[in-house]
């Protein structure tokens, strides 16, 4: 059984940390909401940092559960009024 030189397996072992470290160093993509809901970014559509109740209705959203999102009747979700989405009302 022949081993394997030392240089080869140097250089074999550099490659592979070398990719290792390019992987770690790509940008992680937004991880969605764990409910599997829609993120903020994803239901408003025209990026004016709120979403209308035309847009929540788009992506499949209820009147009602806009509107009591809505707690400052704005006609619009902020972000804040939209991370309540799925978590009980005290």
């Amino acid at each position: 059984m022949k081993s394997i030189h030392p240089r080869v397996l140097t250089l074999t072992l550099a490659g592979l940390l070398g990719a290792s470290a390019s992987a770690l160093a790509q940008p992680m993509p937004e991880a969605a909401p764990a409910t599997g809901a829609p993120s903020f970014q994803s239901m408003d559509s025209n990026g004016d940092g709120k979403i209308s109740l035309t847009e929540f209705k788009a992506k499949g959203g209820d009147d009602r559960i806009f509107t009591k999102l809505d707690t400052d009747q704005d006609k619009g979700l902020s972000q804040d009024e939209f991370a309540k989405l799925g978590k009980p009302s005290a």
